[in-house]
């Protein structure tokens, strides 16, 4: 049974129901179409339910390892000072930070790349409760296109040490600058693999593969090379320099 030959009994079932509600006794005519009407539709639904499937769900999987193209160099700087040092203490800190941005231009890295977040203090205590001085910090962040420079920069303390200043925290976090072009790929990917999946299936079965009906990507999962971490919410790892990125695609294809 198609769907054509349905319409067509139920357009003369109207008809029918037209001509009849014009002789007498309308009313009971009127409750004698409701009443086939209903059947009609309830049949209709009922074999709808008990027809099968003609949707094939199938999900599409793609990966690619890449490698970040830009790191941010984190670094909060702290020093020491006495408990009447307080005014020596940011004076010496804003010198340290000065010298430290001189140091990294003669590195090579320009100055619109080096931001300076302000210093912050706080007391310090020892055991007793007794005040023993301040401990002064400040953030710097450093953003560059040059990878190798930054990680040499980052993994050598000398300046730092020489200077006395302490590293309270260093981390690189490695970035991509042309994610929303490498999620397109992938999604390409993925569905292509979903259509390969579909036709393997569908060839198998001896069913003919049809259109497209609905396509939904799940959320992109970018972790450490060769990583099995998933989350609902995605991931995007920052601490490493090499990434792998993964999604998932469900299709739904008609079948003929």
């Amino acid at each position: 049974m198609k769907y054509p030959f349905i319409i067509a009994i139920l357009a003369l079932l109207v008809i029918w129901a037209w001509d009849w509600l014009k002789g007498p006794k309308s009313k009971f005519n009127l409750l004698g179409i409701a009443f086939i009407i209903g059947i009609s539709i309830f049949s209709l639904a009922f074999w709808q339910s008990r027809q099968a499937s003609t949707n094939l769900r199938v999900v599409g999987y793609s990966s690619k390892l890449f490698e970040s193209d830009l790191v941010k160099w984190n670094l909060s700087l702290q020093k020491n000072v006495g408990t009447n040092e307080l005014n020596q203490g940011y004076k010496t800190m804003n010198a340290d930070i000065k010298a430290f941005k001189a140091f990294l231009t003669t590195q090579g890295v320009p100055d619109d790349k080096i931001s300076v977040q302000p210093v912050t203090s706080y007391q310090r205590f020892d055991n007793n409760g007794n005040m023993m001085g301040y401990n002064l910090s400040q953030n710097v962040f450093i953003l560059s296109e040059d990878l190798d420079k930054i990680e040499d920069l980052a993994l050598n303390p000398d300046f730092f040490a020489e200077r006395g200043m302490v590293l309270n925290d260093s981390r690189l976090e490695y970035l991509y600058t042309k994610l929303p072009e490498l999620k397109q790929e992938l999604l390409a990917a993925a569905t292509e693999d979903a259509l390969a999946r579909a036709t393997e299936i569908s060839g198998s079965a001896k069913t003919s593969l049809g259109k497209l009906q609905e396509a939904r990507a799940g959320v992109f999962q970018i972790t450490e090379p060769y990583s099995t971490d998933v989350s609902d919410y995605g991931i995007y790892n920052t601490g490493t320099r090499q990434k792998s990125i993964s999604v998932t695609l469900t299709a739904h294809f008609s079948l003929r």
